[in-house]
């Protein structure tokens, strides 16, 4: 049996929160941050 453990959205939620990772949200299942640049050829 694996250690491994699914985390709840809220406890996700809050452990992002609780370390100030406001840029990063969840979405969908996935934990996202958007980076804005100049264009393709700069990212």
């Amino acid at each position: 049996m694996s250690n491994l453990r699914t985390y709840s959205d809220d406890e996700v939620r809050a452990k992002l929160a609780e370390l100030g990772l406001t840029e990063w949200y969840l979405e969908d299942g996935w934990i996202r941050r958007k980076y804005n640049t100049d264009g393709w050829p700069q990212t």
